[in-house]
């Protein structure tokens, strides 16, 4: 019996092989889709057979059609047609159908031993397996079935045979081995799991099962090759422990590799020597936007490549057939390729093909549609700025580190007065056909171009040439090494600027021209205005004689006009030595509250002439600020003496000090017509006489020495916005000057 297993497990290979070629066979004979699915179906039970070792099967379709592979008899696909056929191997088909109960039977065959057919339900579909039957030739050795027993008994693989109740009958040294001990112990190489997973008392046939077991304490894996016949066991198991392990540790670093393509921009997929697809990463699915239900059913290549055409997201072309056979040549050659595909959309992928050594083909789909566009982008940036850089009147070379010419325009060439070479000329033999009286700026840029200095500076000057020509040069280093050499003609901004200098040393001599006139004129004029004022003072005095009315009314006239004439003239006086910087101040403290009150008793005769009301408001914090007291009293005369002018008659006067941040703020506040916003600063300037609406007003001088006194001061001037009608002009002292000091000011 053990002879006859033999050889029916050694031609269970040889049905491997048969039913391998079927496989092939069938797929190569795929059509349409209808066919696919019976091929598919085919292939599925093409596998089944080589897994169970039979030599063909035959399957009874839900459709009623019966597929087969390998080697199947006509009885076998009868006994299925048939539905009503007669004989034993249709009436158990038929029981299997409904029952799902397992058979075996012995069939005559038309030539040749008698067939052994099995025959279960499989997937819910009836189907008979034709295992091979030991066949005895007439030239086989007598001792053949002799002489495989002793292979078996010689083989590596443990080889045993258990009777009825489990005990081992018969075993080889291997199974002796692998047990660690004598084999007729009671101890058994299958344990209880891996009697479960073999299933052979429940076969009825041979079976071919890897299963789990626990061997010397370590658990193993093994291919084992069992048959129950009549409650006896025979087996043969072939440990695999370290394909499994190998095959484990492959699976997971596929696993990692396609969590790691899952990771990449770049589209990977890879088909099958059978053309299915194998792989995908997510990039594939995403830049071809196909269902992940259409990928999990390992879609053959041409399939893709149809429904990628009718979703027009492969390039157009009038013949797609010829296109798609170029494509998929990649399974017939060993060498990669590269194809360019412009899509529909506007993207460009480059697609790499890569044969597998199994037959199969992996392609890399790369996007380069940014890249061409950045591409082009670049190119026209690198035309604009060649065009740009040609077209500049400055002129500008680039010298690479090994000393050779880059980048030259054409003004470089003109300014530099040297003939235009090549891009790649040394800078050497251009510096030697530069004029001889500018060979050392040449130098320097040579040594810098050249040079083996680790720190390299920007340098630059300017050249005058004996043509009149001024040139300014500047070498630049660059951050990739490189030199730029920069030379512009700046002969026009040269003469413009040196006319703008004399120019403005004219003005200068001009303006100071004018104040020493002024300030002569202004002394020649008050000496005998001073006269004037002295002898009109005498003629007013009872001493003197009397006058007629109309003759003191006339000389009350001249001493009025007199004094006011001399106010203007002090007031430019003031304003030459100011500009002159020869003013200077005599810095003390002052006292807010007796400049204030001197300063409205100096005004009361116009005051109480136009009836106003003067206040005075000084805060207890801004009593005291360091200054020049007679300056800052004229300051206030000015401010006060402009609120009298500009109040109307009745009104009232606000005169206030307080404390503003590190300045002495002083405010006089009248109820006039105010000032516009528009002309707040102009009323600051010298010579400016538009008061309020217009109305023209004094010679301009008041205000403007109120600026200029305060801002000797350090200080400022502002028109303070108000509630209601009215002015508020306020001048801030600084509460601190060099050589008084604060304890001194608040002690006073």
């Amino acid at each position: 019996m053990l002879t006859a297993w033999a050889v029916t497990a050694a031609a269970s290979a040889l049905a491997g092989l048969v039913v391998a070629r079927a496989r092939h066979a069938t797929r190569a004979a795929a059509g349409t889709a209808h066919d696919r699915s019976i091929d598919d179906a085919r292939i599925a039970l093409a596998e089944l057979a080589l897994a169970r070792g039979a030599l063909g099967a035959a399957r009874l379709m839900p459709s009623g059609d019966v597929i087969a592979c390998g080697e199947v008899p006509a009885a076998v696909v009868a006994a299925l047609e048939a539905p009503r056929a007669e004989g034993p191997l249709a009436a158990a088909a038929r029981q299997t159908g409904r029952t799902g109960q397992p058979f075996r039977l012995d069939i005559a065959a038309e030539a040749g031993p008698p067939r052994l057919v099995t025959g279960s339900l499989e997937g819910g579909h009836p189907t008979l397996f034709v295992e091979p039957a030991p066949e005895v030739c007439a030239s086989a050795p007598n001792d053949a079935a002799g002489r495989l027993g002793a292979l078996i008994t010689a083989a590596p693989y443990p080889a045993w045979v258990e009777g009825e109740g489990g005990a081992t009958v018969w075993s080889n040294p291997s199974y002796s081995r692998a047990i660690g001990g004598a084999a007729h112990g009671g101890d058994s190489l299958l344990d209880a799991n891996a009697r479960t997973q073999l299933g052979a008392g429940e076969a009825g046939g041979p079976v071919h099962q890897r299963v789990q077991t626990v061997v010397a304490g370590e658990r193993r894996h093994l291919d084992v090759s069992a048959e129950m016949q009549g409650g006896t066991l025979a087996a043969l198991a072939v440990d695999v422990t370290d394909t499994v392990h190998a095959m484990s540790v492959q699976a997971r670093a596929l696993e990692s590799h396609a969590a790691t393509f899952d990771l990449l921009a770049t589209a990977v997929a890879i088909y099958g020597p059978d053309r299915r697809l194998v792989f995908h990463n997510a990039a594939f699915q995403r830049l071809f936007e196909l269902p992940g239900t259409f990928l999990e059913h390992a879609p053959f290549e041409d399939q893709v490549l149809d429904r990628l055409r009718a979703e027009r997201r492969l390039p157009e072309t009038a013949d797609f057939k010829a296109w798609k056979r170029d494509q998929l040549k990649g399974y017939e050659t060993r060498e990669s390729f590269e194809r360019w595909w412009h899509l529909p959309d506007g993207q460009t992928l480059r697609v790499v093909a890569n044969p597998g050594a199994d037959g199969g083909v992996t392609y890399v789909y790369e996007n380069v549609t940014q890249q061409l566009a950045l591409e082009r982008q670049y190119n026209a940036l690198s035309r604009v700025q060649a065009e740009t850089i040609d077209n500049l009147g400055e002129g500008i070379a680039s010298f690479g580190p090994d000393g050779l010419l880059r980048l030259a325009n054409p003004a470089f060439w003109t300014l530099t007065d040297v003939p235009p070479v090549d891009i790649g000329e040394h800078v050497n033999t251009i510096a030697a056909k530069a004029p001889d009286a500018e060979a050392g700026i040449w130098a320097a840029l040579t040594e810098r171009v050249t040079g083996l200095t680790d720190h390299r500076t920007p340098t630059g000057g300017r050249m005058e040439r004996a043509t009149g020509r001024t040139l300014d040069y500047a070498f630049s280093p660059l951050p990739d090494g490189s030199t730029l050499a920069t030379f512009s003609d700046v002969t026009d901004s040269v003469n413009i600027a040196k006319a703008l200098v004399d120019r403005n040393n004219a003005l200068v001599e001009a303006d100071r021209l004018k104040n020493a006139f002024i300030e002569h004129v202004s002394y020649e004029l008050r000496s005998p205005l001073n006269s004037i004022i002295g002898f009109t003072q005498l003629l007013t005095r009872p001493e003197t004689g009397d006058l007629s009315a109309k003759q003191r009314d006339y000389a009350n006239f001249v001493l009025t006009s007199s004094e006011a004439l001399l106010v203007i003239i002090d007031g430019v006086l003031d304003l030459a030595s100011i500009d002159a910087g020869v003013m200077e101040l005599t810095i003390a403290p002052v006292d807010v509250t007796a400049t204030m009150r001197q300063v409205c008793d100096g005004l009361k005769d116009r005051i109480v002439e136009a009836g106003l009301d003067v206040e005075v408001a000084v805060a207890d914090d801004a009593r005291v600020f360091p200054g020049d007291e007679m300056r800052v009293r004229q300051v206030l005369f000015n401010l006060v003496s402009n609120a009298v002018t500009h109040s109307p008659p009745g009104a009232s006067i606000t005169v206030a000090s307080r404390r503003d941040g590190d300045y002495v703020a002083l405010s006089v506040r009248d109820r006039g017509p105010g000032i516009s916003e528009d002309n707040a600063e102009a009323v600051f300037e010298r010579f400016n006489t538009s008061g309020a609406h217009g109305r023209r007003r004094g010679v301009g001088l008041g205000l403007s020495l109120v600026k200029s006194f305060v801002e000797l001061h350090g200080g400022t001037v502002s028109v303070a916005p108000t509630d209601g009608p009215g002015a508020e002009l306020v001048v801030r002292f600084p509460r601190q000057q060099a050589g008084v000091e604060t304890h001194l000011l608040d002690a006073a």
